[in-house]
């Protein structure tokens, strides 16, 4: 379907007027004493003025507000060639949230769809041009779907309501450098094979739900920074000796309560192996009876460990 017909159809029982202009902005440069000097130009257009509006199809277009109707009829008509596009804040007071948005594969490689109620992304089944999508602040309760786009680079999907995470689903992501996921509800990861993104540099599953994690079929050798603070994990990592060799900045604090014994062997396996970075995030922890506390780390100590690798 036409992304119109479909945008609209999806929208069109809660389409309300919250504007009564559009307003659009864009990236916008000059030179300046040799240096380039960027600022974000924006313009309310009424809507006589949409047919005629002209963007530059290099730089991100970013739509604030205005009425749905706008936005479909911009997206077929001055912003048709655009392929970095923004559309956040939808969902804020006043304005009218978009719990379904299609992707359409034809268009765009860019999407910033931050904050805008969205409960669910249609996506083509031959979608092999998005690169970037933020989707942070939304509505999403899973992300099945994401497996069929192949060239998908970055994803964002921090801040929604994604209870279990399969890593399945990004096994056909070759592409994929950054995977961000904090501040969602997510109470397990799982896998039913080995797991390899050659290119993944950053993965963030910080301030979930987790109660622990198994990192022994993952194969992300490339992996640099590694963010998991925030979570209720206890005792250790299962499968993590040998894995992520050139991890270099880790975040394992906050609520997670280690095993002291374990963690500090970790930490002098850190320091001699490689340069590294051990993030601490937020308010000093609150650790549990009988446990100690290094820096931002709870850990307790443990005379039942088997096997503290």
């Amino acid at each position: 379907m036409h992304l119109l017909g479909t945008f609209l159809a999806c929208l069109v029982t809660v389409a309300v007027v919250f504007a009564d202009r559009l307003n659009i902005c864009q990236d916008q440069f000059k030179v300046r004493e040799g240096f380039y000097v960027y600022n974000t130009g924006c313009l309310d257009f009424e809507e006589a003025d949409l047919a005629a509006a002209s963007f530059n199809e290099d730089r991100e277009v970013w739509v604030r507000n205005g009425t749905i109707e706008d936005i479909g009829r911009l997206l077929n008509g001055s912003l048709y060639n655009i392929t970095n596009l923004k559309i956040t804040n939808m969902a804020a007071e006043g304005s009218t949230p978009i719990p379904v948005f299609p992707i359409d594969s034809a268009r765009f490689s860019i999407l910033d769809l931050e904050n805008n109620g969205i409960e669910q992304l249609n996506i083509s089944e031959a979608d092999y041009r998005l690169t970037h999508l933020d989707v942070r602040r939304n509505k999403l309760t899973e992300l099945s779907n994401i497996s069929l786009l192949k060239k998908l680079q970055a994803l964002k999907a921090d801040g929604n309501s994604i209870e279990s995470i399969s890593l399945d689903d990004f096994g056909d992501l070759e592409d994929l450098v950054v995977l961000s996921l904090a501040n969602n509800r997510i109470n397990s990861i799982t896998t039913s094979k080995n797991i390899t993104l050659l290119k993944l540099r950053s993965l963030d599953i910080s301030k979930n739900h987790l109660t622990s994690l198994d990192v022994s079929s993952w194969q992300f050798p490339q992996l640099g920074t590694f963010y998991m603070h925030d979570n209720s994990i206890t005792n250790k990592i299962h499968g993590l000796r040998g894995k992520f060799p050139k991890a270099w900045e880790i975040a394992m604090g906050g609520s997670n309560n280690w095993d002291c014994d374990w963690f500090d062997r970790l930490l002098a396996f850190l320091k001699q192996d490689r340069q590294f970075a051990m993030q601490m995030f937020g308010d000093e922890p609150q650790c549990p009876d009988q446990s100690r506390m290094d820096g931002f780390i709870c850990c307790q100590n443990s005379t039942n460990q088997v096997n503290k690798n």
